[in-house]
Parts: C-alpha cells; sequence; structure tokens
C-alpha cells in the first residue's frame, strides 16, 4: 500500500468514525448525505430515527423508521413497530424493515435509545422471515447477523407441516400444529391472515431438530391467540362429551347419506357410507359406532373438508376408541371374509344387547323392561332423556337415568330415514297440542 493510499484510508475512517455505535442502538440522524438530497426531502422530513442492524469492515448499516407506514403494504414483516412510551419518543414510530442504510458520521445527530432484548430479537426474526419470503423487495442482510432465539409465539416448519410454539425447555419445544389450509369454523385472524389451529393436540418437537422460522407473534398477538384457544378448547370438550367431534370413527350425515370417517389429514376426510343394520344384502360387513350394529360395503371415498363447510353437515356420533379399533381389523379383512368375521370379534355382552346408559343417545329405540313397549329416544341432555313411545306418539316423557335403576334395554337404531319421519310426526303433535293449550 502506497504512502498516500494508507493516509487515504486513515481519513476516510475517521470521517466515518461510527464505531461507537452497536447493533440495537437507536439514533437520530439526517436522511441526506449532500446539500443536493436536502433539497429534495421537504422540510420536517429531513431528520427520523435510524435503528442500527449491522456493522460490517468500519461501515454501520441502519434501518429507518417512521411514523406514518404505508397502509397499502399490509403484511406485518414489513414494519416492526416501536411504542414511543418503551423509548421516550414523542411519536410511536414504526421500523422499515425493507432497506438498510449505509450510515455516514455526517449524518448522525445524537443517540436516544436502544432496542431493548425482547424487540431486538423479535426484529431479527422478522427480518430473517422476509429475508427467506418470496416478497420482491427485501433488505440485504446476512444471517450471521440476524442470530435470534427461538421463543414462545414463534412458527416453525418441519416435514412439511407448521407449527406453533405455546412453550419450550433446554430440549424440546411444546407445539400446536397448524393446519395446511384453514377451515372456515376454526380460523382466527391476525394481522390479515388467517391461522387455523389444531388446539385439541400437543406435540413436542426436539429442540435442535432442523426446522426453519416461517412466522412470529408478539406478545399482543400471543394473547389474542391464548384467548382463543380458552374458547376453542372449552367448545372442543362439550362436543367430546357429547361424542358430536368431527373425528376419526364420527358418523355424519352429509347429502342425504350417513358416512363413517376412518381416516382424515388437514384437507380430506377419508370415509365408507353406512347403513342401519335392518339393511340386508349380500356382502356387507358389520361395524360398531356407539354401541350400535351398522352395516356397510367398505366402498371408500373422500370428502375435502371444505365442501363440508359449504354444503353443511351434521354429525351423529362416534365410536369408542375401541370400537375404532373393531372396524379398523374388519376394514383390513379381505372382503370375501369381512361378512363372516363379526361373531369372532364382537364380546358376547356386546351382542346380547346390554349397554351402558351412557349409549341411549338420539335415533336409538329403547325396550322398557317394566310395561314391555318400545320407546325412540328424541333428545338428551347429560343424565336426562325425552323418550316417546312409538306406538303412541303422543306419548312423550322426560327420563333421569340412573345406572342402578334403568327399567331401559337397548334395541336398536333408527335409520336416518326412520328418524326423521318419527320427529316430524312429533313435531306435528306438538304443534296440534300447543294450539289446544292456548
Amino acid at each position: 500500500m502506497g504512502v498516500i493510499e494508507f493516509f487515504k484510508k486513515i481519513i476516510e475512517v475517521k470521517d466515518n468514525d461510527l464505531s461507537f455505535l452497536n447493533v440495537g442502538d437507536i439514533i437520530w440522524a439526517r436522511r441526506y448525505k449532500t446539500e443536493e438530497e436536502k433539497n429534495k426531502i421537504k422540510i420536517g422530513h429531513q431528520e427520523s430515527p435510524y435503528v442500527v442492524i449491522k456493522k460490517k469492515k468500519n461501515k454501520v448499516y441502519g434501518l429507518q423508521c417512521t411514523s406514518n407506514p404505508h397502509q397499502e403494504i399490509e403484511w406485518k414483516m414489513i414494519y416492526y413497530p416501536l411504542g414511543r412510551l418503551n423509548y421516550d419518543m414523542q411519536k410511536n414510530s414504526y421500523i422499515n424493515c425493507l432497506k438498510e442504510y449505509e450510515l455516514k458520521e455526517i449524518q448522525f445527530v445524537e443517540t436516544i435509545g436502544k432496542l431493548n432484548e425482547y424487540d431486538l430479537n423479535q426484529l431479527k426474526k422478522q427480518l430473517y422471515i422476509l429475508i427467506n419470503s418470496q416478497f420482491q423487495i427485501k433488505p440485504s442482510i446476512e444471517k450471521k447477523y440476524l442470530d435470534y432465539k427461538i421463543g414462545i409465539g414463534d412458527i416453525i416448519s418441519l416435514k412439511n407441516y407448521r407449527y406453533y410454539i405455546y412453550s419450550y425447555d433446554d430440549k424440546f419445544l411444546y407445539t400446536y400444529r397448524l393446519r395446511n389450509r384453514t377451515r372456515k369454523n376454526m380460523n382466527i385472524l391476525i394481522n390479515n391472515t388467517y391461522y387455523s389451529f389444531i388446539f385439541e393436540h400437543t406435540e413436542k418437537i426436539r429442540i435442535k431438530s432442523k426446522y426453519e422460522l416461517v412466522d412470529t407473534f408478539n406478545t399482543g398477538e400471543i394473547e389474542v391467540i391464548n384467548e382463543y384457544k380458552e374458547k376453542y378448547l372449552k367448545d372442543f370438550e362439550e362436543k367430546r362429551q357429547n361424542g358430536k367431534e368431527l373425528r376419526i370413527g364420527a358418523i355424519i350425515d352429509y347429502k342425504d347419506k350417513m358416512y363413517y370417517v376412518y381416516d382424515e389429514d388437514d384437507i380430506s376426510l377419508f370415509v365408507y357410507q353406512i347403513y342401519t343394520n335392518s339393511i340386508s344384502k349380500p356382502n356387507l360387513a358389520d361395524i360398531q359406532i356407539k354401541g350400535g350394529i351398522f352395516r356397510t360395503f367398505f366402498a371408500t371415498t373422500t370428502i375435502k373438508k371444505e365442501n363440508l363447510e359449504l354444503n353443511g353437515y351434521k354429525i351423529r356420533r362416534c365410536a369408542s376408541d375401541e370400537e375404532i379399533e373393531y372396524n379398523k381389523k374388519i376394514f383390513a379383512l379381505p372382503k370375501w371374509q369381512r361378512a363372516t368375521e363379526r361373531k369372532k370379534i364382537f364380546n358376547a355382552s356386546i351382542l346380547s344387547g346390554k349397554r351402558n346408559i351412557d349409549d341411549f343417545v338420539p335415533m336409538t329405540i329403547l325396550k322398557n323392561e317394566n310395561n314391555k313397549k318400545y320407546y325412540l329416544v328424541i333428545d338428551r341432555k347429560e343424565n336426562i332423556i325425552e323418550v316417546v313411545n312409538i306406538n303412541n306418539m303422543g306419548d312423550t316423557f322426560y327420563f333421569e337415568l340412573e345406572k342402578e335403576h334403568c327399567p331401559f334395554k337397548y334395541y336398536r337404531i333408527l335409520s336416518k330415514e326412520e328418524y326423521d319421519i318419527y320427529l316430524s310426526k312429533i313435531k306435528e303433535l306438538k304443534e296440534m297440542i300447543a294450539m289446544f293449550d292456548k
């Protein structure tokens, strides 16, 4: 290196000596380096805050802040908010993450603060997500400057699935999986984006796994998610207790047919059509659902979950875990064997007609052992059932179930067509009685 070049380098470093600044510092600086640049900027906008984001080869780079973010850019990764009370500012400010600026000493006015540890970590995560996105405009910041720490509120991608982190320890991330497609009645809107969480199942992921950070939520958004989670899980538990959640083992009414759900993924239900045990046709196999026997040809089909939402459906009941396993065994048999295997697998107590009173649900016909009459269950709430004498449609009453003194014995399940006919008759009778009571 020549003497002239050596002294030029010393002068350049001296003239641009911002080495006292560190990543995370908030400074007040001029938005121009020359008088020509200054004249192009409106008065009142010639200075603004900057956040130092990297230092490289005696150069300092910052992200510019603004109090008026462009509203047409809706993706939250573009701006990171800074509350004025947290940083003693006159206005709330937003860090523009789209472009980094090389800062010169001539621009520097004063240091006005430093990002707290939380905001700096969140900003690094937001920049990392933006840089790895398909967004056309993005800053030029090497990954080594974005050494973020994973935490609660982050969404990661692993093996084509996304997971929301709700807790973690030294070894594991504790997560909820997200559906690949949002479900209309199970989604939550956060910052102009819909998310669909599977809160009913938790999954544990090793913290050293090769996952990718794809989204992150701030404390306010995490609080919104937690409130939604509490409501979702409460509703889910109520449906589970009533045997009415959409899951493997459920019977659904869809387009005037009954289907049994034998498998599912984020997009589809895998089902086969089922019939009541009163149907008598060759090659039918028997399956068990909620204590009742149904029949099927095991003709499988796929129903898109979004089509269920669009066309409407109803969950009748759900099989128990033991029944699901039994149905899997029958499903796995060769076709010629399915129709003859029921007696080998069914428990004798099930075949004898004995049922737990938990199985006395709508669509079930019961026999009263005291008067030898048959009754149809048309409604149930907790341990109270509403039944109607199927020989005398005007004879309806409520009965409180007691396991030791229950006079009813399970008889059979009605088909949907039979059940709808009975309900129609009962409705007509109740309307007629209501007219006479006036």
